[in-house]
């Protein structure tokens, strides 16, 4: 009898890939799912979407494990998908949440103060309608409700463009603890930094419960640097979508199986 496969546990940046109209399930895509089943890998999904966009994509992978949201904020983790309780967790939706981001009321309150303080006019998505956002951002109606769900980033912009008093307010904004990303038009204010911490809690639990794991990441929105203590695998999102990527994650994992055995850790911290 062969003996079972190390477990592989891979942070995939859903934000790097095409639109989600390619998540749609179908005949190839089941066969890739049940390939890394089989190979015993295990995908967590990474992105700057809200929980509830980040939930309609995994039903469209039929992927059910633990996920990353809202640029590294939090981590939700099915409840006793490790077995037990998670410590500085908290129970919401079905969910283990671990949060490493302040509130969304707290998030738009300090820009508020912010950009008042500075005599600023902005817009942020607490600010929008449905059809505001759907416009903006050129989302369905569904879509840009589900993106309106926000728990802890809020994207947002100046109403009138002016360089300078932009630079003025994200620095501004930084000293009061916030962390301005980029993207697009917009910038999405929030206090978690990226999805470092959610990555290495995430990475420290599978170790806890399977023992040896390898990892690997897909996409660009994980760095190699989240997961400690280094990476096994790092793979470029193919332009062809999820069945593409599924595929090299299928065809490499079995090479790095053996290159290493992940070290056993500890308990983890927030």
């Amino acid at each position: 009898m062969s003996k079972a496969p190390v477990p592989a546990i891979v942070f995939a940046d859903i934000d790097s890939a095409p639109p989600i109209r390619l998540f749609d399930r179908g005949d190839r895509l089941a066969a890739r799912l049940e390939a890394l089943a089989v190979r015993r890998v295990t995908l967590v999904l990474c992105s700057r979407r809200t929980r509830a966009e980040v939930e309609g994509i995994r039903q469209g992978l039929g992927i059910f494990h633990p996920f990353v949201c809202e640029n590294g904020a939090a981590a939700f983790v099915p409840e006793r998908y490790f077995g037990s309780d998670l410590e500085n967790s908290r129970k919401v939706g079905g969910y283990e949440a671990i949060e490493f981001g302040s509130p969304y009321e707290q998030v738009v309150d300090t820009l508020r103060r912010v950009a008042n303080r500075l005599h600023l006019r902005v817009q942020g998505f607490h600010d929008m309608s449905v059809e505001q956002v759907s416009r903006e951002h050129g989302l369905p109606l569904l879509e840009a409700r589900l993106a309106k769900l926000r728990e802890y980033t809020e994207p947002f912009r100046l109403l009138s463009a002016n360089p300078v008093a932009e630079f003025r307010l994200l620095k501004t904004l930084s000293a009061a603890g916030l962390t301005c990303v980029s993207l697009g038009s917009f910038h999405h204010a929030g206090t978690a930094p990226g999805a470092r911490a959610a990555a290495a809690v995430l990475t420290t639990l599978y170790r806890m419960t399977f023992g040896s794991i390898v990892t690997a990441v897909v996409g660009g929105g994980v760095s190699a640097a989240d997961i400690e203590p280094r990476v096994d695998l790092r793979l470029e999102m193919p332009a062809g979508g999820p069945v593409d990527w599924l595929a090299a994650i299928v065809q490499d994992i079995d090479n790095i199986r053996e290159a290493r055995l992940s070290r056993p850790a500890g308990r983890y911290a927030r």
